[in-house]
């Protein structure tokens, strides 16, 4: 009779975690659902969840995008400005360079997502799932409830910030300038991107975490074991949550494989991501520098205007930092990921130099260090450089170095 209660027991467990594996795929795209309904409005995100466990594309949105990343063009090209023989119009003009080259970002996104990009976001989120699976994740609701809660906080920073500086950019103006009206949103959909990207790759440290808390976990259970400590047993011993998820050392035990397995997937992931932000990445860093470049120019040249204000100087000011900062978190959300990776590393080798273990479990720690190696998590710009702190310190080298040039060629002008 035992036996048989065991086992009605253990094949309900098993419906149960079967019935929380089902909307795996619902539970992955929820935490970036608002990212994703705002790039719909712009028709970047073109696809659909369907009977909660599929991903298909949507090719009216992907006509849509096309389409309204062509009316921002044609529109800004009305209300623009162009210049006349004077100097001065000349400055103004390219003033609106970073504006156009964020303009072609939308268009040039808008054609990749339409083409090949959509398929490599749908497999991101499906390997997500997958992921989430093997890594029991799915059975914890209240892990994507913080990670959703974490994306609407960087939502409302994101729409305040930008809020902010739109407004005082349109206020600091002599006069209505219209065409700001239909580039501001480009703007605001660029950091979008760049927010989304920083998701994606917070939601692959997470993941990695927890490979990682599973890896100290037993390290800590051995190094317990090595010790024999006589202690007196509390009256109310406190709770822990050290679940040691590999078990007990056994020459049958394959767990540290699976482990492997799991950090491989997140090797992918993090592949395909490089794959789907390649483009964005390099015309972010593309905009960003020549908004630099071309708002150091012009602050110095109009500095000696007899209209010159503090208040477009602030101006400039809010919207260079605000612009740097997407370089900035790109660079810092990267170098966190390779930070974690590294300590995955560490705790590998650790789990290698315990000559206590099973050697089929050292020779498994092995086969993962080997896989750490050869999936180092770096973003790569076009095989061109990587996203991460070296990033940073070369952007301000060259910034530097063109502040320094055009210090020198603003008193010719």
């Amino acid at each position: 009779m035992a036996h048989i209660k065991d086992e009605n027991q253990s094949k309900q467990q098993q419906k149960e975690h079967e019935t929380l594996n089902k909307n795996k795929l619902k539970k992955v795209v929820y935490t970036l659902k608002p990212a994703l309904m705002l790039e719909n409005w712009f028709g970047l995100s073109d696809f659909l969840l369907v009977n909660e466990d599929e991903l298909v594309l949507l090719m009216q949105t992907e006509k849509f995008g096309v389409i309204l990343s062509i009316f921002f063009i044609v529109m800004f090209a009305v209300f623009v400005d162009f210049p006349d023989t004077e100097t001065e119009s000349i400055m103004e003009l390219m003033d609106e360079v970073p504006s156009m080259v964020v303009l072609s970002q939308y268009f040039i996104a808008s054609i990749t997502t339409s083409s090949c990009l959509s398929a490599i976001a749908i497999r991101i989120f499906e390997t997500f799932a997958d992921l989430d699976s093997m890594l029991l994740i799915t059975t914890t609701q209240d892990f994507y409830n913080k990670s959703r809660y974490q994306t609407n906080k960087y939502l409302i920073i994101l729409g305040v910030s930008h809020i902010i500086s739109s407004t005082l950019d349109l206020l600091t103006d002599d006069e209505i300038v219209w065409c700001k009206f239909f580039v501001l949103p480009i703007y605001f959909l660029q950091k979008l991107e760049v927010l989304t990207f920083c998701k994606l790759i917070v939601m692959i440290q997470c993941r990695l975490q927890i490979i990682n808390k599973y890896l100290t976990n037993f390290i800590e259970e051995q190094e317990k074991n090595k010790a024999l400590v006589f202690t007196l047993a509390e009256s109310n011993p406190k709770k822990t949550d050290k679940f040691n998820w590999i078990g007990c050392p056994s020459p049958n035990n394959m767990k540290i494989r699976d482990l492997a397995t799991m950090y491989d997937v997140i090797g992918t992931i993090c592949s395909l991501i490089n794959d789907l932000f390649n483009i964005q990445i390099f015309m972010t860093l593309v905009s960003t520098f020549t908004y630099i470049v071309i708002a150091i120019w012009s602050t110095l040249y109009f500095y000696r205007a007899p209209n010159f204000t503090f208040g477009t100087l602030t101006t400039i000011i809010i919207w260079c930092i605000t612009i740097i900062l997407s370089v900035v978190v790109m660079s810092f959300v990267c170098e966190r990921l390779v930070s974690v990776r590294n300590n995955t590393k560490i705790l590998v080798n650790k789990v290698i130099m315990n000559y206590d273990l099973p050697k089929t479990m050292r020779v498994q720690a092995k086969a993962f260090m080997e896989l750490i190696e050869s999936w180092p998590l770096k973003i790569m710009v076009y095989d061109m450089f990587s996203v991460d702190i070296s990033l940073m310190l070369k952007f301000i080298s060259v910034a530097t170095t063109y502040l320094i040039v055009i210090i020198q060629l603003s008193h010719f002008v």
